[in-house]
Formats: C-alpha cells, sequence, structure tokens
C-alpha cells in the first residue's frame, strides 16, 4: 500500500488503512489566492495521474517512528495499472504478496499460510494509494492539496484523518512515496527501476489461492 503501503503494526507489516494516494478536482467558485493555489496543484497533480497508466519499479520501504527510530525496513517489487489493479510484493524474509483486482484486495502472508480477502471499495476509503488508482472526483473532496516546486512533489492532506500523502517526481516519473500519519508513524517508500506506461500482464493482478492456505474473507 498502498499505504503508505505498509505499516509495522500489522502482523506481517501491511496495514490496510495505510495503503496509499490521493487526487481530485473542485471548480467552479470564486477562491482566496491560498486556495486558487491548492485548486491549480490539484489539477496538476490530476494531469500527472490522467498520463500515468500503469508503473512497474523495485521499491525500498522505511517506516520511522514520531522520533525518528526505524520500526521497519524492506524491499520489494510493485506493478501497478489504473485505475484499479495493483500487485505488491516483499522481499524475504519479510514475503508477503498484497494483489489488488479491481474488486478485492487479497493479502497473502505464506509464513502463516493465510490469504484475507478484502472488498477493494472499502480498501479504497481508507487507503490514499487505491483511491489514487481510481481517481474519482467525488472522493478527491476530502482532500487538499499543495505542491512543492523546488522539490517537485505533491502533498496531499486528508481532511477526515489528518494524514499526509507525499508524492515526488523526476518530470512524469514517480520516484517517491512518504505517508505521515497523524499518530506520528512515517512511511517512505522510494522507488527505483521505474518504467512508466508499459502494457502489463493482467494475470499479475490475478490471486489464485495455494492449496492447504487458510482464507480469510473480509469481504
Amino acid at each position: 500500500m498502498v499505504s503508505g503501503m505498509y505499516s509495522h503494526r500489522d502482523h506481517r507489516g501491511i496495514n490496510m488503512k495505510q495503503y496509499g494516494i490521493a487526487l481530485a478536482v473542485i471548480a467552479g467558485v470564486v477562491m482566496s489566492p491560498v486556495s486558487w493555489a491548492t485548486e491549480q496543484a490539484k489539477q496538476q497533480l490530476q494531469e500527472k495521474m490522467q498520463q500515468l497508466k500503469s508503473v512497474q519499479a523495485t521499491f525500498e520501504q522505511t517506516v520511522t517512528g514520531s522520533g525518528g527510530d526505524v520500526l521497519q525496513s524492506l524491499t520489494g517489487e510493485l506493478a501497478l495499472q489504473r485505475p484499479a489493479m495493483l500487485r505488491w510484493r516483499s522481499n524475504p524474509p519479510d514475503d508477503t504478496l498484497l494483489v489488488a483486482d479491481g474488486e478485492s484486495v487479497w493479502y497473502y502472508n505464506p509464513f502463516v499460510e493465510q490469504v484475507t480477502v478484502y472488498a477493494q471499495s472499502n480498501a479504497v476509503e481508507n487507503s490514499p494509494l487505491l483511491l489514487l488508482m481510481e481517481g474519482t472526483q467525488a472522493r478527491w473532496q476530502q482532500f487538499d492539496v499543495s505542491y512543492d516546486e523546488a522539490d517537485g512533489a505533491f502533498d496531499v492532506i486528508n481532511e477526515a484523518t489528518g494524514n499526509e500523502l507525499t508524492l515526488s517526481f523526476d518530470g512524469d516519473t514517480l520516484t517517491r512515496i512518504v505517508l505521515k500519519q497523524k499518530q506520528g508513524d512515517t512511511t517512505t517508500i522510494a522507488l527505483d527501476d521505474v518504467v512508466m506506461n508499459e502494457t502489463l500482464a493482467t494475470d499479475q493482478f490475478q490471486f489464485n489461492v495455494p492449496e492447504g492456505v487458510e482464507v480469510d474473507d473480509q469481504r
């Protein structure tokens, strides 16, 4: 997660409520200069996301506490295809797999031989990353967006939760995702070997339950 992507609070490092990214446009009203700058940033981010059809990358994720102490560090690979498909795999010893197929989110933990299934519509409500992928205007009205030109970064704040998401770009290439939780934890995901907008095989966004694996269906 997607959000940040994952948090140390789950058994193997995933917290569905952190899965993350966001964008939207609110138009047609007279705004103050500060509000107008916010709406321009929303439009800029929306335009970037409209150009983003797919992303493949390796990643390095670090979770730090409010005091700067490292709570978790892991690496892995991700593939994202808009509007609603995601594959996220972390490497051993924290090997886990998360697949969003457009209808359900599958979280597979081979260590405990269990897969937990969530309705993706519910996951989107709490996940900035899945929200970014879907990108409906109604959902985007919950977010404020600002842009730091020096860093090439968009800050996206969820007014309801107080969580803040930062998306950094090199040109049109997404390079870094940072999720700051209101409770104090920060998840930083640095992307490398990024490939944008290639056609991805759809079967990698499908999850087949391995034989002998317990299914915990939360849908």
